[in-house]
Protein backbone atom coordinates (compact mmCIF):
# COMPACT_ATOMS: atom_id res chain seq x y z
CA UNK A 1 0.00 0.00 0.00
CA UNK A 2 1.45 3.38 -1.00
CA UNK A 3 0.95 6.25 1.43
CA UNK A 4 0.07 9.64 0.04
CA UNK A 5 2.61 12.49 0.37
CA UNK A 6 0.07 14.36 2.53
CA UNK A 7 -0.19 11.44 4.96
CA UNK A 8 3.60 11.11 5.25
CA UNK A 9 3.93 14.87 5.76
CA UNK A 10 1.33 14.70 8.55
CA UNK A 11 3.34 11.98 10.31
CA UNK A 12 6.49 14.09 10.12
CA UNK A 13 4.73 17.21 11.34
CA UNK A 14 3.15 15.45 14.33
CA UNK A 15 6.44 13.98 15.58
CA UNK A 16 7.77 15.25 18.92
CA UNK A 17 11.28 15.01 17.48
CA UNK A 18 12.63 17.91 15.47
CA UNK A 19 12.69 16.83 11.80
CA UNK A 20 14.46 19.19 9.43
CA UNK A 21 15.12 18.98 5.71
CA UNK A 22 18.02 20.86 4.13
CA UNK A 23 19.99 21.13 0.92
CA UNK A 24 23.61 20.07 0.60
CA UNK A 25 24.71 23.66 1.06
CA UNK A 26 22.83 23.78 4.40
CA UNK A 27 19.70 25.72 3.42
CA UNK A 28 16.65 24.67 5.46
CA UNK A 29 13.82 23.37 3.26
CA UNK A 30 11.39 21.86 5.77
CA UNK A 31 10.66 22.33 9.46
CA UNK A 32 8.13 20.40 11.57
CA UNK A 33 6.35 21.32 14.81
CA UNK A 34 8.88 19.33 16.83
CA UNK A 35 11.63 21.59 15.45
CA UNK A 36 9.56 24.66 16.30
CA UNK A 37 9.19 23.44 19.88
CA UNK A 38 12.87 22.54 20.24
CA UNK A 39 14.44 25.61 18.65
CA UNK A 40 11.74 28.27 19.02
CA UNK A 41 11.51 29.31 15.35
CA UNK A 42 8.34 28.91 13.30
CA UNK A 43 8.57 27.36 9.83
CA UNK A 44 7.84 30.74 8.24
CA UNK A 45 10.78 32.28 10.12
CA UNK A 46 13.38 29.62 9.41
CA UNK A 47 12.68 27.89 6.06
CA UNK A 48 15.12 29.31 3.50
CA UNK A 49 17.64 30.26 6.20
CA UNK A 50 21.02 28.53 6.54
CA UNK A 51 21.19 25.75 9.12
CA UNK A 52 24.23 27.55 10.52
CA UNK A 53 21.91 29.91 12.46
CA UNK A 54 21.46 27.02 14.89
CA UNK A 55 25.18 26.29 15.29
CA UNK A 56 27.12 27.95 18.14
CA UNK A 57 29.93 30.26 17.08
CA UNK A 58 32.36 28.23 19.18
CA UNK A 59 31.85 25.23 16.82
CA UNK A 60 32.92 26.70 13.45
CA UNK A 61 34.24 23.45 12.00
CA UNK A 62 31.32 21.22 12.90
CA UNK A 63 28.86 22.04 10.13
CA UNK A 64 31.32 21.86 7.17
CA UNK A 65 32.44 18.44 8.37
CA UNK A 66 28.86 17.19 8.59
CA UNK A 67 27.96 18.49 5.11
CA UNK A 68 31.09 16.89 3.61
CA UNK A 69 30.13 13.52 5.08
CA UNK A 70 26.59 13.83 3.74
CA UNK A 71 27.89 14.60 0.22
CA UNK A 72 29.86 11.35 0.43
CA UNK A 73 26.63 9.52 1.27
CA UNK A 74 27.46 8.88 4.91
CA UNK A 75 24.79 8.66 7.60
CA UNK A 76 25.50 10.28 10.97
CA UNK A 77 23.87 8.43 13.88
CA UNK A 78 23.03 9.81 17.33
CA UNK A 79 25.53 12.64 17.16
CA UNK A 80 25.59 14.59 20.43
CA UNK A 81 26.08 18.30 20.04
CA UNK A 82 24.80 21.72 21.10
CA UNK A 83 22.50 24.06 19.18
CA UNK A 84 21.28 27.63 19.71
CA UNK A 85 17.60 28.37 20.21
CA UNK A 86 15.86 31.50 18.93
CA UNK A 87 16.06 33.03 22.42
CA UNK A 88 19.83 32.50 22.46
CA UNK A 89 19.72 29.59 24.88
CA UNK A 90 21.87 26.53 24.29
CA UNK A 91 20.23 23.12 24.02
CA UNK A 92 21.99 19.76 24.06
CA UNK A 93 20.69 17.44 21.35
CA UNK A 94 21.22 14.04 19.85
CA UNK A 95 20.78 14.16 16.07
CA UNK A 96 20.73 11.57 13.31
CA UNK A 97 21.38 12.98 9.82
CA UNK A 98 20.78 11.00 6.64
CA UNK A 99 21.45 11.86 2.99
CA UNK A 100 18.32 12.22 0.83
CA UNK A 101 18.47 10.80 -2.72
CA UNK A 102 16.31 11.37 -5.80
CA UNK A 103 14.90 8.63 -7.97
CA UNK A 104 18.26 8.30 -9.75
CA UNK A 105 20.14 7.81 -6.48
CA UNK A 106 21.74 11.23 -6.56
CA UNK A 107 22.16 12.88 -3.17
CA UNK A 108 20.11 16.07 -3.23
CA UNK A 109 19.89 16.99 0.43
CA UNK A 110 19.66 15.68 3.97
CA UNK A 111 17.15 15.04 6.70
CA UNK A 112 17.96 15.54 10.37
CA UNK A 113 16.05 14.09 13.32
CA UNK A 114 17.00 15.69 16.63
CA UNK A 115 15.81 15.46 20.21
CA UNK A 116 16.57 17.37 23.37
CA UNK A 117 18.87 15.40 25.68
CA UNK A 118 19.57 18.18 28.17
CA UNK A 119 17.86 16.37 31.05
CA UNK A 120 19.61 13.12 30.18
CA UNK A 121 22.97 14.86 30.15
CA UNK A 122 22.23 16.50 33.49
CA UNK A 123 21.28 13.10 34.91
CA UNK A 124 24.54 11.62 33.61
CA UNK A 125 26.54 14.48 35.11
CA UNK A 126 24.76 14.03 38.43
CA UNK A 127 25.42 10.28 38.36
CA UNK A 128 29.10 10.90 37.64
CA UNK A 129 29.25 13.47 40.45
CA UNK A 130 27.65 11.02 42.87
CA UNK A 131 30.08 8.33 41.78
CA UNK A 132 33.03 10.62 42.42
CA UNK A 133 31.58 11.59 45.80
CA UNK A 134 31.04 7.94 46.59
CA UNK A 135 34.61 7.00 45.72
CA UNK A 136 36.13 9.94 47.61
CA UNK A 137 34.01 9.58 50.75
CA UNK A 138 34.13 5.78 50.85
CA UNK A 139 37.91 5.82 50.40
CA UNK A 140 38.26 8.33 53.23
CA UNK A 141 35.94 6.44 55.55
CA UNK A 142 37.59 3.09 54.81
CA UNK A 143 41.09 4.46 55.23
CA UNK A 144 40.63 5.51 58.86
CA UNK A 145 39.65 2.12 60.34
CA UNK A 146 42.02 0.33 57.98
CA UNK A 147 44.90 2.46 59.27
CA UNK A 148 43.93 1.64 62.86
CA UNK A 149 43.61 -2.07 62.15
CA UNK A 150 46.94 -2.22 60.32
CA UNK A 151 48.81 -0.24 63.00
CA UNK A 152 47.44 -2.35 65.84
CA UNK A 153 48.22 -5.60 64.03
CA UNK A 154 51.81 -4.42 63.58
CA UNK A 155 51.98 -3.57 67.29
CA UNK A 156 50.52 -6.95 68.25
CA UNK A 157 53.04 -8.66 65.98
CA UNK A 158 55.90 -6.90 67.77
CA UNK A 159 54.49 -7.83 71.18
CA UNK A 160 54.22 -11.49 70.18
CA UNK A 161 57.84 -11.53 69.04
CA UNK A 162 58.93 -11.00 72.64
CA UNK A 163 59.13 -13.94 74.98
CA UNK A 164 57.51 -12.05 77.85
CA UNK A 165 54.81 -10.22 75.92
CA UNK A 166 52.10 -8.36 77.81
CA UNK A 167 48.88 -10.35 77.44
CA UNK A 168 46.66 -7.49 78.66
CA UNK A 169 48.17 -5.10 76.11
CA UNK A 170 47.66 -7.72 73.41
CA UNK A 171 44.01 -8.09 74.40
CA UNK A 172 43.58 -4.32 74.07
CA UNK A 173 45.16 -4.46 70.61
CA UNK A 174 42.79 -7.22 69.56
CA UNK A 175 39.79 -5.30 70.91
CA UNK A 176 40.77 -2.19 68.93
CA UNK A 177 41.30 -4.28 65.78
CA UNK A 178 37.88 -5.86 66.22
CA UNK A 179 36.26 -2.45 66.70
CA UNK A 180 37.92 -1.22 63.47
CA UNK A 181 36.79 -4.36 61.63
CA UNK A 182 33.22 -3.87 62.88
CA UNK A 183 33.28 -0.29 61.60
CA UNK A 184 34.53 -1.49 58.20
CA UNK A 185 31.82 -4.13 58.06
CA UNK A 186 29.12 -1.61 58.93
CA UNK A 187 30.29 0.80 56.25
CA UNK A 188 30.45 -1.92 53.61
CA UNK A 189 26.95 -3.12 54.54
CA UNK A 190 25.57 0.38 54.07
CA UNK A 191 27.31 0.74 50.73
CA UNK A 192 25.83 -2.60 49.66
CA UNK A 193 22.40 -1.44 50.84
CA UNK A 194 22.72 1.65 48.62
CA UNK A 195 23.40 -0.64 45.66
CA UNK A 196 20.47 -2.91 46.56
CA UNK A 197 18.10 0.04 46.98
CA UNK A 198 19.00 1.60 43.64
CA UNK A 199 18.67 -1.70 41.80
CA UNK A 200 15.41 -2.63 43.55
CA UNK A 201 16.99 -5.70 45.15
CA UNK A 202 16.61 -4.74 48.82
CA UNK A 203 14.08 -7.28 50.05
CA UNK A 204 12.17 -7.29 53.33
CA UNK A 205 11.80 -10.39 55.50
CA UNK A 206 8.55 -9.44 57.21
CA UNK A 207 7.38 -11.02 60.46
CA UNK A 208 4.93 -10.03 63.22
CA UNK A 209 6.93 -7.60 65.37
CA UNK A 210 6.29 -5.77 68.63
CA UNK A 211 7.75 -2.40 67.55
CA UNK A 212 7.32 -0.84 71.00
CA UNK A 213 9.25 -3.63 72.72
CA UNK A 214 11.87 -3.57 69.95
CA UNK A 215 12.33 0.19 70.41
CA UNK A 216 12.77 -0.18 74.16
CA UNK A 217 15.33 -2.97 73.74
CA UNK A 218 17.42 -1.02 71.20
CA UNK A 219 17.26 2.11 73.36
CA UNK A 220 18.36 0.17 76.44
CA UNK A 221 21.32 -1.41 74.70
CA UNK A 222 22.55 1.86 73.21
CA UNK A 223 22.07 3.70 76.51
CA UNK A 224 24.23 1.14 78.27
CA UNK A 225 26.92 1.06 75.60
CA UNK A 226 27.20 4.85 75.30
CA UNK A 227 26.61 5.74 78.94
CA UNK A 228 23.83 8.06 77.74
CA UNK A 229 20.55 8.67 79.54
CA UNK A 230 17.60 7.75 77.31
CA UNK A 231 14.01 8.35 78.39
CA UNK A 232 11.38 6.20 76.70
CA UNK A 233 7.71 7.17 77.02
CA UNK A 234 4.74 5.18 75.79
CA UNK A 235 3.57 1.56 75.97
CA UNK A 236 5.89 -1.20 77.13
CA UNK A 237 4.66 -3.34 74.27
CA UNK A 238 2.42 -2.92 71.25
CA UNK A 239 -1.24 -3.82 71.47
CA UNK A 240 -0.87 -5.46 68.05
CA UNK A 241 2.23 -6.66 66.20
CA UNK A 242 3.25 -4.88 63.01
CA UNK A 243 4.09 -6.78 59.85
CA UNK A 244 7.63 -5.47 59.35
CA UNK A 245 11.17 -6.70 58.86
CA UNK A 246 12.45 -6.68 62.46
CA UNK A 247 16.13 -6.69 61.50
CA UNK A 248 15.73 -3.72 59.15
CA UNK A 249 13.57 -1.75 61.59
CA UNK A 250 16.13 -2.38 64.32
CA UNK A 251 18.72 -0.95 61.93
CA UNK A 252 16.58 2.17 61.46
CA UNK A 253 16.02 2.62 65.21
CA UNK A 254 19.71 2.11 65.92
CA UNK A 255 20.64 4.77 63.38
CA UNK A 256 18.17 7.32 64.77
CA UNK A 257 19.12 6.77 68.42
CA UNK A 258 22.85 6.62 67.66
CA UNK A 259 22.62 9.94 65.78
CA UNK A 260 20.77 11.48 68.73
CA UNK A 261 23.59 10.35 71.02
CA UNK A 262 26.25 11.75 68.67
CA UNK A 263 24.63 15.12 68.00
CA UNK A 264 22.62 15.70 71.17
CA UNK A 265 23.72 17.48 74.31
CA UNK A 266 25.71 14.92 76.29
CA UNK A 267 24.37 16.12 79.64
CA UNK A 268 20.73 15.90 78.56
CA UNK A 269 18.72 12.70 78.00
CA UNK A 270 17.59 11.46 74.62
CA UNK A 271 13.79 11.33 74.51
CA UNK A 272 11.88 8.57 72.73
CA UNK A 273 8.09 8.64 72.43
CA UNK A 274 6.10 5.62 71.26
CA UNK A 275 2.49 5.97 70.14
CA UNK A 276 0.03 3.66 68.43
CA UNK A 277 -3.05 4.01 66.30
CA UNK A 278 -5.36 1.32 64.92
CA UNK A 279 -3.26 0.99 61.76
CA UNK A 280 0.13 2.49 62.59
CA UNK A 281 2.89 2.80 65.17
CA UNK A 282 4.89 6.01 65.59
CA UNK A 283 8.30 6.39 67.21
CA UNK A 284 9.91 9.81 67.68
CA UNK A 285 13.53 10.26 68.74
CA UNK A 286 14.45 13.71 70.09
CA UNK A 287 17.73 15.24 71.19
CA UNK A 288 18.68 18.64 72.62
CA UNK A 289 21.57 19.34 70.29
CA UNK A 290 21.87 22.09 67.66
CA UNK A 291 19.02 20.64 65.60
CA UNK A 292 18.73 20.49 61.82
CA UNK A 293 18.43 23.72 59.84
CA UNK A 294 15.19 23.99 57.82
CA UNK A 295 17.10 24.06 54.52
CA UNK A 296 18.82 20.77 55.40
CA UNK A 297 15.79 18.77 56.55
CA UNK A 298 15.32 17.14 53.17
CA UNK A 299 18.99 17.08 52.21
CA UNK A 300 20.10 15.01 55.21
CA UNK A 301 18.20 12.03 53.80
CA UNK A 302 20.16 12.19 50.53
CA UNK A 303 23.16 9.85 50.09
CA UNK A 304 26.56 11.28 51.05
CA UNK A 305 25.04 14.43 52.57
CA UNK A 306 26.31 15.39 55.99
CA UNK A 307 24.96 18.26 58.04
CA UNK A 308 27.19 21.33 57.79
CA UNK A 309 27.58 21.46 61.56
CA UNK A 310 29.48 18.17 61.65
CA UNK A 311 31.54 16.09 59.24
CA UNK A 312 31.33 12.79 61.11
CA UNK A 313 30.03 9.78 59.22
CA UNK A 314 29.78 8.91 55.57
CA UNK A 315 26.30 10.36 55.05
CA UNK A 316 24.56 7.07 54.26
CA UNK A 317 22.76 6.07 57.45
CA UNK A 318 19.73 8.33 57.21
CA UNK A 319 19.36 7.70 53.48
CA UNK A 320 19.32 3.94 53.98
CA UNK A 321 16.98 4.30 56.97
CA UNK A 322 14.47 6.36 55.00
CA UNK A 323 14.52 3.95 52.07
CA UNK A 324 13.93 1.00 54.40
CA UNK A 325 10.97 2.83 55.94
CA UNK A 326 9.59 3.69 52.49
CA UNK A 327 9.77 0.03 51.49
CA UNK A 328 7.54 -0.67 54.48
CA UNK A 329 5.08 1.97 53.25
CA UNK A 330 5.95 4.30 56.11
CA UNK A 331 7.61 7.68 56.53
CA UNK A 332 10.69 9.12 58.22
CA UNK A 333 10.88 12.88 58.74
CA UNK A 334 12.74 15.40 60.86
CA UNK A 335 11.41 18.49 62.59
CA UNK A 336 12.47 20.92 65.27
CA UNK A 337 12.06 19.72 68.84
CA UNK A 338 10.07 22.10 71.00
CA UNK A 339 12.66 23.86 73.14
CA UNK A 340 15.49 23.20 70.68
CA UNK A 341 17.13 20.19 69.10
CA UNK A 342 16.07 17.68 66.46
CA UNK A 343 13.11 15.32 66.44
CA UNK A 344 13.04 12.40 64.02
CA UNK A 345 9.61 10.84 63.51
CA UNK A 346 9.21 7.28 62.25
CA UNK A 347 5.74 6.11 61.23
CA UNK A 348 5.12 2.49 60.22
CA UNK A 349 1.88 0.86 59.04
CA UNK A 350 0.98 -2.25 60.99
CA UNK A 351 0.03 -4.16 57.85
CA UNK A 352 1.84 -4.37 54.52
Amino acid sequence: MAWSPEYLAAIVDSSDDAIIGKTLDGTITSWNRGAEHLYGYTADEIVGQPISVLVPIDRPDELPGILDRLRRGERIDHYKTVRIRKDGGRVEISVTISPVRDSDGTIIGASAIARDISEQEKAIEEALRLREDFIAIAAHELRTPMTTVFARLQLAERRLSRGDYDRDALRRDVAIVRKGADRLRGLLERLLDISRIRSGRLELDRAPTDVAALTRRVAGELAENAGQAITVRGPESSTEDADVDPVRIEEVLTNLIDNAIKYGAGDQPIEIDIAEGPSFVRVSVSDRGPGVAPEERDLIFEPFHRASRDSRGVGLGLHVAREIVRLHGGSLTVEEREGGGAKFVLVLPKTA
